[in-house]
């Protein structure tokens, strides 16, 4: 790259960022003025929000939260080669401890620890559509908590499964859940990866609504957590959390959002829509780096990566 075209490259980069951050301090200011109308007309009016209010279900089994020394690890695991902290965990010994040390404050706990009961119970609230078709596998005091949607209530969630007819518009979807592994610092919590397929054969109620298509559609990994009281329902359910967002056919996102996506269609606000970079991440963290790059380039200068050790 000649003097001449990074000159003329620098300047549009800063073109573009004077323009970006400019835009993103108007949008911010109309932003928090509107916010803070809402704000104060909520106030006056009582028109508060159910779901905000609502605190997401914490962790009820403490371990190492309370007692870091309840984990064990694998040796020569640490930064620098292991000579660093060790990084990873020994599963099946952190496991004994934890449950030891939980049994302590739950001592009639039964499922602790227990893998095997934990996954057939996972197993079974899949197989139930996670209490949709079941409700009597959730605890009263459920919570459905995915990337944007949630906390939902167990009556907001199984009203929600029926009103949507999911399994009418993808009757031979399979979901393909695997990797279900016990949490070895919260004992009552089995965790899992999906990656699903679907086939859209009938009409899926989410307005405006979309007919049956035939399409077929794949959805990026997604991880999902149950986490079960000593009764052995579900009092937790999350998902949806899309770990790849460069695989599948929904543009990285997951649950419905990814599914409506994928059929072409487009839910009005950001969080149901495929990642795209803010305004300011753009100006900052790609053109602002992009013109150091640009006169590295230019005068030949090279990274640590690529120069030789003799």
């Amino acid at each position: 790259m000649n003097i001449i075209r990074a000159l003329i490259s620098t300047t549009g980069h800063l073109s573009c960022i004077t323009v970006l951050t400019t835009t993103n301090i108007l949008i911010a200011s109309i932003e928090f003025t509107a916010r803070s109308l809402v704000r104060v007309i909520s106030t006056i009016t009582f028109a508060s929000i159910e779901q905000n209010s609502r605190t997401p279900h914490s962790e009820r089994v403490l371990t190492f939260q309370e007692d870091n020394d309840l984990v064990a690890h694998r040796p020569n695991t640490g930064a620098n080669g292991g000579t660093g902290p060790d990084q990873v965990m020994d599963e099946a010994k952190t496991l004994k401890t934890t449950v030891a040390y939980a049994k302590k404050s739950h001592p009639n706990f039964d499922l602790l620890g227990n893998e095997e009961a934990l996954t057939k119970l996972a197993h079974n609230l899949i197989s139930n559509e996670f209490g949709g078709t079941n409700p009597d596998l959730l605890s009263e005091d459920f919570q459905f908590i995915f990337p944007v949607v949630g906390p939902l209530t167990k009556a907001e969630f199984v009203e929600a499964f029926g009103n949507f007819k999911v399994g009418d518009a993808f009757p031979t979807s399979q979901a393909n859940f695997h990797n279900f592994n016990i949490d070895p610092l919260e004992p009552n919590r089995i965790w899992c990866m999906a990656r699903s397929m679907y086939e859209h054969l009938g009409t899926l109620n989410i307005p405006p609504g979309y007919p049956a298509t035939g399409k077929k559609i794949c959805l990026p990994p997604q991880c999902f957590s149950m986490s079960f009281d000593e009764s052995g329902k579900c009092y937790k359910l999350t998902g949806g959390y899309c770990v790849d967002r460069s695989v599948g056919d929904t543009n990285g996102l997951g649950g419905m959002f990814g599914i409506v996506n994928a059929l072409g269609g487009s839910i009005p606000f950001a969080e149901a829509k495929p990642w795209k970079p803010s305004l300011m991440w753009e100006a900052f963290s790609l053109r602002a780096p992009q013109i150091a790059k640009d006169w590295k380039k230019c005068l030949g200068v090279r990274t640590k990566s690529h120069t030789k050790l003799n």
